[in-house]
């Protein structure tokens, strides 16, 4: 067999794809699929059959590695991600079967520098490995209280779009309330309209609860969902509006001023309390000539806002309490 050698910086890429949130016969296949396509050079003569390709792609994996496979060591690792598959999933044979392999995950961890910008898996997966070579001092739920790495998964948050992803984990965090060390995955469908979609998509192999958020103007999703909800499952929808709606007023003077200092400021008789948030934020920035507004670069300010400058004393009368009590 030839191949191609596998670049160190890829097996960030080979990790974060194998320890996603899916289910394991998806991400393993799509994963031996790659490595096939990319490193092996292949033979015209002799194709590979498709029950094949597993073995090879480990094969291109362990052989590129050049590091003794700690057998032991790599059953733990195998036996672990085999447990959370079983927690995640309704059972699946194909992923089982896939799950019991010889990739050499120990060594696939010593390629990984982590930086700033490293998936939240991948430094999950390389903290894990580290922790196994010290005998087992925390289990993988201390792991994750400690570290803060969201891995094992708990929940789903399920939300509409990217205001709500950008801004739910740094307010709750202001209550002391880190999802990340509780294991809650937060999620966004990419609109309203996705969000049925996406829960019945996941609900039919996922195992662990859904909790998940609607504006106001959700309640035809909320209907259509509610027919799915199992006991586990939480639906909520926001009494105030929109997710923008729950940021109090001077919190978004704020943001706007912060990210507009140089031009005029706006004041709080700017806010018009008959119109939605969103509504307001896009009048204010026509008057005030700062251009189109855009929902999701306005978060990411909004974030730095409340990173830099507040406390949960900011958010005391807004319904973000409630939601979390509701989470608790």
């Amino acid at each position: 067999m030839k191949y191609k050698i596998i670049e160190k910086e890829y097996f960030s890429v080979i990790i974060d794809r194998l320890t996603r949130f899916e289910s394991a016969n998806v991400r393993y296949e799509r994963v031996f699929n790659d490595i096939i396509n990319k490193y092996l050079i292949a033979d015209p003569i002799n194709p590979i059959a498709r029950e094949n390709k597993a073995l090879v792609a480990i094969d291109i994996i362990n052989n590129t590695l050049l590091k003794e496979n700690d057998f032991e060591l790599n059953q733990k690792i195998a036996q672990i991600l085999l447990e959370l598959e079983k927690k995640y999933f309704y059972k699946n044979e194909d992923s089982y079967q896939y799950l019991s392999n010889r990739i050499n995950y120990c060594a696939m961890a010593d390629m990984i520098d982590v930086t700033k910008t490293t998936p939240k898996n991948v430094i999950w997966f390389k903290k894990l490995v580290e922790n196994l070579k010290n005998d087992d001092v925390l289990d993988i739920y201390e792991l994750r209280n400690k570290y803060s790495l969201l891995y094992p998964i708990e929940k789903i948050i399920l939300c509409e779009g990217q205001t709500e992803f950008t801004l739910i984990e740094t307010i709750f965090k202001l209550f002391n309330f880190d999802i990340n060390k509780l294991g809650f995955y937060l999620l966004a469908a990419g609109g309203k309209n996705q969000v049925a979609k996406k829960f019945y998509k996941m609900v039919e192999y996922t195992k662990i609860p859904f909790f998940i958020l609607l504006d106001r103007d959700g309640i035809n999703v909320k209907e259509a969902i509610e027919a799915k909800l199992r006991d586990i499952d939480k639906l909520y929808l926001l009494n105030c509006g929109e997710f923008e709606d729950l940021i109090p007023k001077d919190i978004l003077l704020k943001t706007i001023n912060n990210s507009h200092k140089n031009d005029y400021n706006c004041n709080i008789d700017d806010f018009n309390d008959s119109l939605s948030m969103v509504s307001n934020l896009e009048n204010i920035y026509k008057k005030y000539g700062f251009g189109e507004f855009k929902k999701a670069k306005f978060a990411l300010n909004l974030k730095q806002t409340i990173e830099n400058d507040l406390s949960r004393n900011n958010f005391l009368n807004s319904e973000i309490v409630d939601i979390i009590n509701i989470l608790k």
